[in-house]
């Protein structure tokens, strides 16, 4: 390469840097306006209104949305839900998602509770404090009650049942 030609090359790359900068330079400041726009418009005390709220990671994927009848929704990276923060009429709950199962925390009138799902959204546990006290029941496949623990006053009992309801055994044992 001679030299005019190599002068030449520096030139051009000197020159489209100097356009790249500029460009930089305007994107930002057209972002900055876009921001201040939405400032101004959102009124006096800085809130923004509106029925929906979605946000973006830097590869412009929707990681987060925000509606009042669905709360917050987390999404991964595929764009699948993976957790859900709300209030509904009965009070606040939490969602988790795994890829076949999914824990529920909410709480009501009636105490918090924790429910654990298994594949196909079958209910398999639940643990609950309520007005008369916490309890734990875990279900088989058919979400049948299959264990009950509770505890009711000063005592505590555990009971197993049959696929029908009834209880096969129990602590401590029923008065006969």
């Amino acid at each position: 390469m001679s030299e005019s030609a190599a002068a030449a090359l520096a030139d051009r790359v000197a020159r489209l840097e100097r356009a790249h900068r500029r460009l930089q330079r305007c994107g930002a400041a057209l972002l900055l306006c876009v921001g201040a726009v939405a400032l101004i418009a959102a009124g006096g005390d800085g809130m923004l209104e509106g029925r929906s709220l979605k946000l973006v990671d830097a590869d412009g994927k929707t990681r987060i949305i925000a509606t009042p009848a669905s709360g917050l929704s987390f999404l991964d990276d595929s764009g699948k839900v993976r957790a859900i923060l709300g209030v509904d009429a009965d009070g606040p709950g939490l969602v988790l998602y795994g890829e076949a199962s999914r824990a529920v925390l909410n709480l009501n009138r009636d105490g918090p509770a924790l429910a654990f799902t298994g594949t196909d959204g079958a209910l398999r546990a639940i643990l609950a404090l309520v007005k008369d006290g916490p309890g734990l029941v875990l279900f088989d496949a058919a979400q049948r009650a299959r264990v009950q623990l509770t505890v009711r006053g000063d005592s505590g009992t555990a009971a197993v049942l049959d696929a029908h309801g009834t209880t096969i055994w129990q602590a401590p044992a029923r008065p006969r």
